[in-house]
């Protein structure tokens, strides 16, 4: 191990991966219970409603956090398990953290993965890949000034209790609509593609539909997850056959 990675894996720079993700944890914290008012406040979902949704957050979020995972393993022997901690624990994306952080050491004449790391190269990909997500702490705050009172007046109930149309647009129909052209523009890439988004969609109808007629609360919970796991393992057998 060369100077530049003990350095990158040394102790000063674990001490600033763990105080960026406590701050991370901090605001997540934050946002949740804000969050959770906000939807007690509006009456938009009742407690078992918010239950379920948090189940199957983090059952859904299996899958990912494991194809993460993988790639994550690449990037700490690329450029050290603090940086990687503080990148993915932030981002959640490896493979484009991986991205920019190439584009970042390539602009300082060192090929990651292959060549030797320097210190420029290291300091050129933390640079990349801090202006890659820059964006999100840029963008969000402009973006989203005033909107959520806009959306909060917008989304309250009626005066006779009744939902506003609102909650269904953004709640089910615009959800519906932008996760669908997602879906066509992967399906159309390949046959692996179309292969694990066809398996991934009958493995959740299936278990949805055992669930309903059974009235099975859990499998509903985890009907998302299993599937997101079935089409990683299609995927990966139809990737190497």
């Amino acid at each position: 191990m060369n100077d530049i990675m003990k350095l990158a894996s040394g102790p000063v720079m674990w001490t600033i991966s763990l105080v960026t993700i406590g701050i991370a944890i901090l605001e997540s914290v934050l946002i949740y219970q804000r969050a959770k008012k906000f939807v007690v406040k509006t009456n938009l979902l009742t407690s078992g409603e918010m239950k379920m949704c948090m189940k199957t957050g983090g059952i859904v979020a299996i899958g990912p956090a494991t194809s993460a995972f993988v790639v994550s393993l690449s990037m700490i022997s690329m450029l050290g398990a603090p940086i990687t901690l503080m990148r993915v624990g932030m981002i959640g994306a490896p493979a484009t953290e991986l991205m920019s952080a190439g584009i970042g050491t390539e602009a300082a004449g060192v090929v990651l993965g292959t060549d030797a790391l320097t210190g420029p190269a290291l300091a050129a990909a933390l640079w990349s890949c801090a202006i890659l997500s820059s964006g999100y702490l840029i963008l969000v705050p402009i973006m989203t000034r005033g909107l959520g009172v806009t959306l909060g007046k917008a989304m309250s109930p009626k005066e006779d209790g009744k939902k506003s149309i609102w909650v269904i647009i953004f709640g089910a129909i615009l959800p519906l609509v932008v996760f669908g052209a997602l879906a066509v523009s992967q399906v159309t890439k390949s046959v692996i593609h179309a292969a694990t988004f066809g398996s991934a969609a009958v493995v959740m109808l299936g278990l949805n539909k055992i669930a309903k007629k059974n009235n099975t609360g859990w499998l509903k919970q985890w009907a998302m997850g299993i599937a997101v796991l079935c089409a990683m393992i299609v995927g990966g057998i139809m990737k190497n056959i």
